[in-house]
Parts: structure tokens; sequence; C-alpha cells
């Protein structure tokens, strides 16, 4: 429960002063189960709340809404809240849950950062050097620990860019420590208001990503040798998850179909479009038997290119199952035919007639 509640305030003040809920009922002149529905977070009309405040000494408005609403009405005197043994259960419970909390946060790497935007202060967590190598008391302090390639756009005028907007943002960037070694980060910023509106502060959280963004070097790295090598040998690409209807095609498959990657087929039906319709039939039947036992197929028919000309084009694939569970994966390798491949799909047409 917050302390900044009717309920809580209530039950302070019945334990400060040391109230039954049987007297409160009877000096309101309501059910005692009415009085413990207070307790618990339920409603309470104004004739009740006013003799309710009367009986303990206190402001209706402030026991009802709290601080900010005397204040908001400009209402005379404030209100102290009694420090009862209430209280200093929820005042440690708080304290132990924002120690678990600090303790989560630094263990798990996540530097926390406010700039008091009014007073020009910047202040961060304790961890700070653990991440950025150095404590950081200033935006001119982070400033020098900035990959000079980065303080092109992450700035001053960034921020008040970012403060102008008041809008959420996700930054990656390099530091730079003092050994040299270099570092990326994700930082979430966030710019906090006041009542009337105007930016107060900015607080953000920061993480080490350098893991994250050498593995993603390293599989566009060995993305690009894989599209490079496909790109020689003339090998486009394709991988359907039957389930979910999920398609991937290579950038390869595109360019042998003639298709923009950027308007590439994303479900198994449309590949059919870039089919002669005379082909897609027996295609469609090698496709299904390949489905059906989990095996291999391999078909020559006719691409369907976007300026109305079509190309004689090799698909071998095979169906299995995913490794993650029932679902099918059935993936493909095209490419552009060849004579030898015309000869041996009419000698394997003539074969079952020959047998015959």
């Amino acid at each position: 429960m917050s302390e900044d509640t009717f309920a809580f305030r209530l039950k302070v003040l019945l334990e400060h002063k040391k109230l039954s809920l049987q007297q409160v009922a009877d000096v309101v002149g309501i059910s005692r189960p009415a009085v413990h529905k207070w307790t618990r977070g339920g409603e309470i009309d104004y004739s009740n709340l006013r003799r309710l405040a009367a009986f303990l000494d206190v402001n209706w408005v402030w026991l009802r809404y709290g601080d900010d609403a005397v204040k908001d009405l400009g209402l005379a005197g404030t209100t102290e809240l009694p420090m009862t043994d209430l209280r200093r259960r929820y005042t440690a419970e708080i304290m132990s849950n924002e120690a678990r909390m600090k303790q989560a946060q630094e263990s798990s790497g996540i530097v926390t950062w406010e700039w008091n935007l009014v007073a020009d202060e910047l202040i961060y967590s304790s961890n700070c050097a653990q991440v950025y190598g150095r404590e950081i008391h200033s935006n001119e302090e982070f400033w020098e620990i900035l990959h000079p390639e980065d303080s092109i756009w992450l700035n001053d005028e960034a921020l008040k860019e970012l403060v102008a907007s008041k809008a959420p943002r996700v930054w990656d960037f390099r530091i730079i420590l003092p050994d040299g070694q270099i570092r990326w980060i994700e930082s979430r910023v966030a710019t906090l208001l006041d009542d009337a509106g105007r930016p107060v502060r900015v607080v953000g959280t920061t993480i080490d990503i350098s893991a994250r963004k050498q593995a993603e070097f390293v599989l566009q790295r060995n993305l690009q040798l894989l599209n490079d090598a496909a790109r020689i040998a003339g090998f486009g690409a394709w991988r359907w998850l039957r389930a979910q209807d999920e398609l991937i095609v290579s950038d390869e498959w595109c360019r042998l179909f003639g298709v923009d990657p950027a308007k590439a087929p994303r479900h198994y039906v449309e590949l059919s479009q870039h089919i002669h319709p005379d082909d897609r039939a027996a295609r469609e039947a090698a496709v299904n038997d390949a489905l059906a036992h989990r095996a291999d197929y391999r078909v020559l028919y006719r691409a369907s290119l976007p300026d109305d000309t079509w190309r004689l084009v090799v698909e071998q694939g095979h169906a299995r199952v995913a490794p993650h569970g029932e679902d099918v994966w059935l993936t493909a390798l095209c490419r552009a035919a060849q004579p030898a491949d015309m000869t041996a799909n009419a000698a394997a047409a003539a074969q079952p007639a020959a047998e015959s």
C-alpha cells in the first residue's frame, strides 16, 4: 500500500490515537465493517468523511486526498503524519526494496543517472566507474570519454533537442576507457516534466552492450560472407516455417527472380506468383511429397520475371522437422538452369514411361 492514500493515513491515525474500529464506527454512526473497508482502500462519502476528520482532528481534504491536494487548493497549515509502528515498517520496507533494487542494478551492470536541468547537476549511481572507467560528474566529463565518431551526433545540441522534444530516446554509442579499450553503451533516456509541463529533469539508464555488438558484428560479417558466396555461385535460398507461415528469402533469390529485396515475399503462397502458371502444379506436387515424407525434392520450372519474360530455374529443397518441436522447415536453393539440368530432367521424365 502506498503511503499517499486515504487508507494508509487513516490506519496511521488510528494506531497513533489508539482507536479501535468500533470506536470510530460508534462516533461516525456506521458499522464496524464499513470502517474496516475504509482501512482497506474502500470509498467514503462526503458526510462520513467530514465526521471522521472532525473526530480525528485533521483537515478532511488532507485526510482524503493528501498533501498535494492541500497545496493545490492553497489551504493554510500542514498536517504531519505521526511516526507509528506502521509507518516504521512501511519505511523499512521501502528502504529494503530500494537496497535490493540497487544491488540488482549494480550486479547486472545497469548504471542510473539523473540530470537536474534547473540546477545543472548530474548524478550517476555508485557503479558508474565500473562501466565508464571513471566517475562522471558533469556533461563535460562525459564528452571527454565519448568516441570521436559518436560525438558528431551525441553532443550538447542532441541534449537540447532531447529536452525540447520531451520524448524518450534510446542511444547506442561508444566510450573510450582510460586504457584505450572501446565499449559500446546503450542509454535509455527520458525527460521528466513539472506540473506546468516544463522539463525539469532528464533521467536515464545505461548498460554495457559491447558483447552484443561484437556478436552482431560477427553475425553480420558471416552473413556477408554467405551472401557473397551465394552471389558468386548464383544460388538463391529460402526457408519456410510452416506453422508460423514465415518465409525468409535471400538477396540472391530476389536477384534471380527480379524482385526488389524490400518487396520480397514473406509468406509461402507468394512464391507461386513468381512461377510460370503452367509449372506451378508440378512444383507444388513435388514440394507436397517432400513435406509428407520429410524428404528432398528437385524441380525444374520457369520463373516469371517482372518484365514478362521468364527464366528456367532449378529448385532443390529439403523438408525436416524443426529442432524446437513438431513444426516443419522447408529449405530450398534455386539457381539458373544449365543445359545439363534440362537433359537430366528429360531423362527423369522419360524413365517411368520406359519402365512401364
